[in-house]
């Protein structure tokens, strides 16, 4: 019985460890003026930590996130 047990939370463990690690990967976008026009070196940054990127020269961006952290996006003049 306490086999089965064990085999059972195991199994448990596994799973949510599986359903934390789907829910992290790149996120990607583009940052635009009202306008529509890219901003090339905007900064994005994930709220509360150190990590972030700049746009490109079109105004692209890819950071690595999960999907429920909050991007915060500045650029000078804006």
């Amino acid at each position: 019985m306490k086999t089965k047990i064990k085999s059972v939370l195991t199994l448990l463990f596994m799973l949510a460890m599986q359903f934390g690690v789907a829910q992290s990967g790149n996120i990607s976008g583009m940052v635009t003026d009202q306008s529509g026009v890219p901003l090339p070196g905007a900064t994005v940054l994930i709220k509360g930590s150190s990590t972030g990127t700049t746009t490109d020269f079109d105004g692209n961006f890819s950071i690595a996130a999960k999907s429920n952290n909050t991007l915060v996006v500045s650029f000078i003049g804006y």
